[in-house]
């Protein structure tokens, strides 16, 4: 067999095969995963409160306003530490809630959220555009001061949940 005959079929075989290997998604990874997240989170606590409110504010599902909140939580748990997190959920119950209810499925998803992009990833599969981060800050920020979390904490919160420049 000719060298040139052996190219095309190696190229002709990666060809057909590339459709049906599929890469990674994140999208799609979290969109399957608020889908479980909406089926198996049970908001507990304090934090109904703050669901109650995302959804009667900017008319979001509850869906919606959990993944948002979790999202944002998820992304502070990553940036300021367990630490930081432990003194936020033991001001207000139910958050922790928010990030999966400590297993499965919605934690592993969300447990991505590493940056700001992260956030608009999750906001993004839920059906949210990046802008409504901005509108879910201001709400979330409202509530934990109401819950009596620490002016130094609300501050770390709202440098690291501020837009990118």
């Amino acid at each position: 067999m000719s060298a040139i005959l052996k190219q095309f079929l190696l190229v002709s075989s990666i060809y057909l095969l590339a459709p049906a290997a599929s890469a990674f998604s994140l999208n799609d990874a979290l969109a399957t995963g608020t889908q479980a997240l909406s089926s198996t989170t049970e908001v507990t606590g304090e934090a109904q409160q703050l669901v109650g409110q995302l959804q009667n504010d900017l008319g979001v599902t509850k869906t919606q306003a959990v993944g948002g909140t979790g999202a944002l939580l998820q992304l502070a748990q990553n940036q300021l530490g367990t630490d930081a997190m432990s003194s936020l959920t033991s001001e207000a119950s139910g958050l922790s809630s928010l990030l999966g209810g400590g297993g499965g499925l919605g934690e592993s998803l969300l447990s991505n959220v590493t940056s700001m992009d992260g956030v608009q990833t999750a906001f993004s599969a839920l059906g949210m555009d990046a802008g409504m981060i901005q509108q879910f800050v201001p709400i979330v920020m409202g509530f934990l001061g109401n819950q009596g979390v620490g002016s130094s904490l609300l501050g770390q919160l709202q440098s690291l949940w501020a837009p990118a420049p």
